[in-house]
């Protein structure tokens, strides 16, 4: 079956955002479990500090990418009553995060897009013209690439993944509830996988120091 991809338009990224909180939260969090644990030094427990992230990051990006998809998606598919079963295609960052970030792109069945788009038309159709008009007047400094009046885009067939992922945001309340389903899942795996991005030696050096640890345990219960 073939597959539409669609940006998703208010996805936070990496940069200055609450899963970079979050990746720096954990990182110094684990520093300090493992200086508390193997009786470290200040010193030390920095220097675990400072070698997370520092190799794999962009494989921690992907499996972070691969568990907001599916609760991003969820209130939506709460609404619509029906599953998008979007997938990871792939993330993108800008040379300079001076005007924009990272950007998350989604796979989704041609069939269920044109299902997505048929409710929006039948069920969000004015939404979706305020949403359009919001997002691309032009402004000071700002020259949009599409045209602020939903009509001119023409037939849904040919909306591009920037197009289809403005759609989207008919789903947007900046007055819902938090979603915390979401940020303790995206939190759960950075805890999970946030190991791998310590430097090689950093992690030679954690892996000795918990051998050492358990030697002194089994030496402890022969007694």
């Amino acid at each position: 079956m073939s597959k539409t991809i669609v940006n998703i338009p208010n996805f936070e990224g990496f940069y200055c955002s609450w899963i970079d909180e979050e990746i720096n939260h954990i990182a110094r969090s684990e520093a300090e479990y493992y200086a508390e644990d193997y009786d470290l030094s200040e010193d030390k427990q920095q220097e675990i500090e400072e070698s997370y992230c520092t190799q794999n990051y962009d494989k921690l990006e992907v499996e972070i990418c691969k568990t907001y998809i599916p609760h991003y998606f969820e209130a939506i598919e709460d609404e619509i009553d029906f599953e998008l079963n979007a997938s990871f295609e792939s993330l993108t960052s800008p040379k300079f995060y001076n005007f924009e970030t990272d950007r998350l792109f989604v796979e989704i069945d041609d069939i269920k897009i044109t299902m997505l788009m048929n409710w929006i038309f039948n069920n969000k159709l004015e939404k979706l013209k305020e949403v359009v008009k919001d997002r691309f007047t032009r402004s000071s400094g700002y020259i949009p690439h599409y045209s602020n009046d939903l009509e001119a885009w023409g037939d849904v067939d040919t909306w591009d993944y920037n197009q289809l992922g403005t759609a989207l945001l008919v789903f947007v309340d900046e007055y819902a509830d938090f979603n915390y389903t979401l940020h303790e899942y995206v939190s759960e795996t950075i805890h999970n996988n946030i190991y791998n991005t310590l430097s090689d030696d950093m992690q030679e050096f954690l892996d000795k120091e918990y051998e050492k640890k358990e030697a002194k345990k089994a030496q402890l219960s022969l007694f």
